[in-house]
Parts: C-alpha cells; sequence; structure tokens
C-alpha cells in the first residue's frame, strides 16, 4: 500500500469514530486521495441499486460528475456493469471503451480517457452503487490499481452505511460479541497445542491457516476446533 493510501485510510478511520462525521465531506477527500494514491485523472462514486434513487455522490472533476449522470441517464456503462455484476468491471484501452459501451464509451473517451475500473460498493449481498476510476493513460500495474481501488471503494462503502449513532446497549452488545469470539478463540488454541504439542503462538498459526484454508471466520473455524475436541471425549 503507497503512502498516500496509508494516510488516506487513516483519515477516514479518525473521521469514523468522531461526533462530528459529515458523509459528503469524507467521501470528496476520500475520493480525492484515491485518484491520488492511484494516480488516476479523475474519480466519481454513484448511489444506485434498490436502497436509493440513482445519484452522483461525488466526483473530483465536473466532467466525471457528467460522465456518471450519463451512464444513469443511459442504463449502461461500467458504473452500471459494476454495480449488476457486483464484481470490477475494467477496460485498458481506448478501443475497449468505446467497444463496450457504445456512446457512453465515446463520451468517456472523447473526455481524454483511455483506461478505467469500476468498483461495486458491496455491502454483503447487496450492492450500492460504484467507484469508477478514469486514467488518461493505464497505469503500469492494473492489478495493483485494481486491488487498491476496490480497497478504496470498500472503504467509501464503510462510510456511507456508518451508523450516526450507536445505543449504550448496541455497543455493550457488540463489546460482547467481540470479546466472546476471543473466548472460543483461546479455548481452540489451548486444544490444538495440547493435542498437537506445539506452543500457543504455533497453535494459533495453525488455527489462522486452517481458516483461511477452509474459506471461514476466525471465530467459526475455533468454535469447530472446540466442538470437534469435545465430541472426541464422549
Amino acid at each position: 500500500m503507497s503512502a498516500t493510501a496509508a494516510i488516506a485510510f487513516a483519515k477516514v478511520a479518525s473521521a469514523l469514530v468522531s461526533e462530528d462525521l459529515d458523509v459528503v465531506t469524507v467521501l470528496a477527500d476520500l475520493m480525492a486521495d484515491s485518484c491520488e494514491s492511484l494516480g488516476a485523472s479523475a474519480v466519481g462514486l454513484l448511489i444506485t441499486g434498490q436502497l436509493a434513487e440513482p445519484e452522483v455522490l461525488s466526483a473530483t472533476t465536473h466532467s466525471v460528475h457528467e460522465l456518471e449522470l450519463y451512464q444513469l441517464q443511459s442504463g449502461q456503462g461500467p458504473c452500471v456493469d459494476a454495480v449488476r455484476t457486483m464484481t470490477q468491471v475494467s477496460a485498458w484501452s481506448a478501443h475497449e471503451i468505446e467497444e463496450t459501451w457504445g456512446p457512453v464509451g465515446s463520451a468517456i473517451t472523447a473526455a481524454g480517457y483511455s483506461a478505467l475500473s469500476a468498483y461495486p460498493l458491496r455491502w454483503r449481498s447487496t450492492c450500492l452503487g460504484a467507484m469508477n476510476v478514469f486514467w488518461a493513460k493505464a497505469p503500469a500495474s492494473c492489478t495493483e490499481a485494481d486491488a487498491l481501488g476496490q480497497s478504496f471503494a470498500d472503504i467509501a462503502t464503510i462510510v456511507v452505511l456508518h451508523p450516526d449513532n450507536l445505543s449504550v446497549e448496541e455497543i455493550t452488545r457488540r463489546r460482547r460479541a467481540a470479546l466472546d469470539g476471543r473466548t472460543v478463540i483461546e479455548q481452540a488454541k489451548g486444544v490444538l497445542a495440547y493435542l498437537n504439542n506445539v506452543p500457543m503462538d504455533a497453535a494459533y498459526g495453525e488455527l489462522r491457516s486452517r481458516a483461511q484454508r477452509e474459506g471461514r471466520s476466525l471465530t467459526e473455524t475455533a468454535t469447530m476446533v472446540v466442538r470437534e475436541a469435545s465430541s472426541r471425549r464422549k
């Protein structure tokens, strides 16, 4: 991760825990920071799908604001496709942009952009919208750009959905859930350390590796380890 991206994420984290969070300001700053971090020419953010009326939420330039509106009005374009498929959509040449999106693609290249990526704002099984990144020239590493671009889109999703306020009861519930998860992880570490005759650090590493290998959360995997150990004792 670049230093610029790290600073951008730190700024958002600080804003999210403050009492005077202004979503529009945070998103505007985030889009500007994403543009700089990705070495892009412009970035636009739109909200669409079933949660709200389609709307351009933020854009680093007026021309991109117009391009995002054009996508919404025509019902086609990289952002529209990213929302529909809930996956990243990219085109790394002017020819590909025009071939893929017709009149919308021609408008994008006419504005001076020859490469783009659209990243969905995913929240579990729902897509809130998409972040569209435009380059005058394709980045040196498209893979790295897409990984970082999706991270910025994910952060934007969190900003949009961040609750204004949590009750004391809800804070207590979430804190309790975190502590309960930590308890079962410690139990699983002890089980693995005992069964495999390894230090606790090695047991924790084994637990994390199993979680990643099986595509489960750490808490789910720890619960399974404890349950399996209990079954053996019966």
